[in-house]
């Protein structure tokens, strides 16, 4: 049986220094609480538990003593006010990149554009991503936009607009979404201004991933269910070859039992940006010994 890894996979910056930064504040600070999921992962949610991390879901539940790490999908900026006023300790673990976005958003909410956030804000699950919830947190009514078939109802009432994408978006997706909404635009005479923000990071994982599964039987995706850009992921490799997401290695032995991996010569291996590269090998190495 040959099992490869995709070439760019598992943590990326923004979550590594988040995980890096959660652990080094619960071994050094006591009454460490998480507000929310750091990451979409339950193995990360189990190891911040393992070090006395507790969590808490709203800005009510804390205290004083509290000391408390931001995730890494952002915050609307009414969690840092309402922090500050009660004297709240904290550290941002946002992601870098999302933390610019929240910034540019706020900067030309101030100079009078309509803010549009392509991302995943519910348009038919009625549940809006975190990040884009936190970076909607930073303007006045945000459009939101999250499927093409949407871009014909925009509101054309406003002067000037400037859009944004959810890092973790389908990049394919958002250059869709602008390229029809720069020709309404301009048919329309009105401003518009964008930046795609999705992550390099994410698209050069679903890229390695993508070539990767036109070369073996199988793909493994390994990530949280809950995790946005892991289903993005699986969704993008399944088109390519026969794919099973998976959260850890007890669902892998599972596969196994199952026998799913019959007249398999070729496994490959590939995660989400939330997923540690320790997970990853594990279940490598695991099916290494028993495949």
């Amino acid at each position: 049986m040959e099992i490869k890894i995709s070439k760019t996979c598992c943590l990326c910056y923004g979550a590594k220094r988040a995980l890096d930064c959660a652990v080094h504040e619960a071994k050094t600070r006591k009454n460490v609480v998480l507000f929310k999921e750091l990451l979409h992962n339950q193995t990360t949610v189990s190891l911040l538990k393992s070090l006395g991390v507790k969590q808490k879901e709203s800005l009510d539940e804390f205290k004083s003593d509290d000391f408390v790490i931001l995730r890494a999908h952002g915050e609307p900026k009414f969690t840092y006010k309402t922090l500050k006023e009660k004297n709240i300790n904290f550290v941002d673990c946002t992601c870098p990149n999302v933390m610019a976005i929240n910034k540019l958003v706020e900067k030309k909410d101030l100079e009078g554009y309509k803010i549009i956030l392509v991302g995943k804000y519910g348009y038919k699950s009625n549940v809006m991503h975190p990040e884009v919830k936190g970076t909607s947190g930073w303007c006045n009514n945000p459009i939101f936009i999250e499927e093409v078939e949407e871009v014909k109802n925009i509101d054309l009432s406003f002067e000037k607009y400037f859009l944004v994408v959810q890092t973790t978006f389908s990049n394919q997706k958002a250059e869709q979404i602008i390229s029809l909404l720069s020709k309404i635009m301009n048919d329309n005479k009105k401003i518009f201004e964008f930046k795609n923000t999705t992550c390099n990071a994410q698209r050069k994982i679903n890229e390695d991933s993508i070539n990767l599964a036109k070369e073996v039987d199988v793909m493994l995706v390994i990530g949280g269910k809950n995790s946005s850009n892991t289903k993005e992921l699986f969704n993008n490799v399944s088109s390519y070859t026969q794919a099973y997401f998976v959260q850890n290695l007890q669902e892998v032995k599972e596969l196994i039992k199952n026998k799913k991996f019959l007249n398999c010569f070729s496994i490959g291996l590939t995660a989400g940006a939330s997923t540690t590269m320790e997970e990853l090998l594990e279940i490598k190495n695991f099916l290494t010994k028993n495949l």
